[in-house]
């Protein structure tokens, strides 16, 4: 069998370039040659404290992990049938081992290869985003926004950046909120349409939130609330995600959670219950959804390129790993191998 580079994780912060087999695409698989691949941020959690091992994501001894990636088809077997591709075609895929020269994209998530053929305008690093915008995507859909709606997304991320994109697209009538630490992070928000930011490090979200919406009243107990109809919580902190529960609105108030949480957490589960307010978690996406991710691309309505702020050759994972640790300057690394 022939090897390849490959980043493998050893345990924490441990991640180390090595010679690893080279997959073959078998009876079921797409062997890809990786061009970018994106550092996710659930692999940032992963390589700093060895969490999610319990959702089969990779923890430790010796894993070769990575999703987030774009490249060439090499090999296609016989039997495989699927429309439109060819060896030499650019594509986007989706599946583990991406952090390395080649990848197999097997059937694991969808019951057929997640291989996607790229439009021309799309580079290699900016279809390392596609993914984490199909999150994005995944997660408005999930709060149903309506004309007019005030959103407030908690967390100017990858993934809290991608909703501001995918809402300034889809939904140009709502008025869009982000709240961040990072002055970078909001002003680029701003750049992607954000109508308004806030700092939580120099003033209170919830107070802000009232005095820009204006207030609402509990009827259960006369307290008052922001005027804010959906928060898509993307920080992933206890602290934020029961701010949420506080800022948005009475009755008709959704509370979407697109975080993972490094711990457990507690919730005031009452201000669900007397606001009357749905709670909605988003994890998963369809094929469909990341064909209209890279469409929003493909057309121009949603730019990914400003967001990729740094690039590593795969001999300097571990650096790029380290880049994504300091969010503060690094907004996503993108993997060159």
């Amino acid at each position: 069998m022939s090897s390849m580079k490959g980043a493998v994780l050893y345990g924490n912060r441990d991640l180390r370039v090595v010679d690893v087999p080279k997959p073959a695409a078998g009876k079921d698989g797409v062997l890809i040659k990786v061009k970018a691949v994106g550092v996710c941020g659930t692999d940032v959690h992963t390589y700093k404290t060895g969490i999610f091992k319990e959702m089969s994501i990779p923890a430790e001894g010796g894993a070769l992990f990575g999703h987030e990636f774009s490249g060439d088809i090499v090999d296609i077997p016989d039997g495989l049938k699927l429309d439109g591709l060819a060896p030499g075609d650019r594509v986007a895929g989706f599946s583990l081992g991406a952090y390395a020269e080649y990848c197999k994209a097997d059937g694991a998530l969808f019951g057929e290869p997640a291989v996607f053929k790229l439009p021309d305008n799309i580079s290699y690093e900016e279809a390392a985003t596609i993914e984490p915008l199909t999150v994005s995507l995944t997660a408005v859909r999930r709060a149903d926004p309506q004309a007019g709606e005030k959103i407030l997304i908690v967390g100017a991320g990858m993934i809290g950046l991608g909703c501001v994109q995918v809402l300034k697209a889809l939904y140009p009538e709502c008025d869009i909120i982000i709240s961040d630490i990072s002055e970078k992070r909001l002003d680029m928000a701003k750049q992607f349409g954000a109508h308004r930011t806030i700092n939580p490090m120099k003033e209170d979200v919830v107070a802000a939130m009232k005095s820009a919406t204006g207030e609402d009243v509990v009827l259960y107990n006369q307290s008052t609330t922001a005027n804010i109809d959906v928060v898509i919580e993307c920080a992933g902190l206890e602290l934020t995600t029961n701010q949420a529960l506080q800022i948005v609105k009475p009755h008709t108030g959704r509370l979407v959670v697109v975080a993972l949480y490094e711990d457990k957490i507690h919730l005031d589960l009452n201000q669900i219950v007397t606001k009357n307010i749905d709670l909605l978690g988003i994890l998963a996406y369809t094929m469909d959804d990341i064909w209209e991710a890279i469409g929003l691309m493909a057309s121009g309505k949603v730019d990914r390129r400003p967001l990729i702020t740094h690039r590593f050759a795969l001999g300097d994972a571990k650096q790029a790993f380290e880049a994504q640790v300091n969010t503060a300057d690094t907004l996503k690394a993108v993997i060159i191998p």
